[in-house]
């Protein structure tokens, strides 16, 4: 039999309205992290973002708090927030971890893809194409985002999803120096062509493969880049 909680002894508290001016910074924020257009190695007072966003330092200062928590910044004494600068061995982890969720999910759905998912993989790698013959990076590396995380998406984990979409997004701060070497975004492009190509055939482990192939290179040029900031 049920019985109805005497709402006398339950001890919670109120409910607050929701941080709306804290929640919209943190968003405009992320967003120049992930886009590329906070600048790497520069310190940004919390007075600055409220004074181009039209609010109190309050809510900002909080905002750049939660992202740094989150992993995206580092906070100098009361001085400022600049961009997290990552060490090889956070970049390996992340792509140890994308290489556990990214393989294992190719090799269990591809075989029940149907033509609309396959269609759908496509039609990110041709935006990929056209964003990248136009010149734009920042679209291109949505494309790049969204090809993979469909694939996820596919296997309809949410776990899996909420960690790729949080890797993806710390990724995204150091991808866009990575795409901007010269002769990479066409390496990834065709990359994601030979990854298609098995999923089309429904060849799993070559799929597979050809996913290890791309996140590895990925990888090494990101560690490249690391390592030429720190020699320079």
């Amino acid at each position: 039999m049920l019985h109805f909680v005497n709402s006398k002894i339950m001890k919670m508290s109120p409910i607050e309205k929701p941080e709306s001016l804290k929640s919209a910074a943190r968003n405009q924020i992320k967003n120049l992290l992930v886009t590329g257009k906070w600048e790497s190695g520069v310190l940004y007072s919390a007075n600055t973002f409220a004074d181009i966003l039209g609010v109190s330092r309050t809510p900002v200062r909080e905002a750049l708090l939660e992202l740094t928590a989150e992993g995206y910044l580092v906070a100098h004494d009361g001085k400022g927030f600049r961009i997290k600068d990552f060490s090889e061995k956070e970049v390996s982890d992340f792509f140890e971890t994308r290489r556990m969720i990214e393989l294992y999910v190719i090799e269990h759905v591809v075989a029940g893809l149907g033509a609309k998912e396959v269609q759908e993989l496509c039609d990110h790698q041709r935006r990929m194409r056209e964003r990248n013959s136009a010149g734009d990076k920042i679209a291109f590396l949505d494309a790049d985002k969204a090809f993979h995380l469909h694939l996820v998406n596919c296997h309809q984990n949410q776990h899996l999803i909420s960690v790729m979409n949080n890797i993806r997004d710390l990724i995204s701060i150091l991808g866009h120096e990575a795409i901007i070497r010269e002769g990479r975004s066409q390496m990834v492009l065709d990359e994601h062509q030979a990854v298609i190509d098995a999923i089309t055939r429904r060849d799993g482990a070559q799929a597979a493969a050809a996913m290890r192939t791309h996140l590895e290179a990925t990888e090494e040029f990101i560690v490249a880049q690391i390592r030429l900031r720190a020699s320079a």
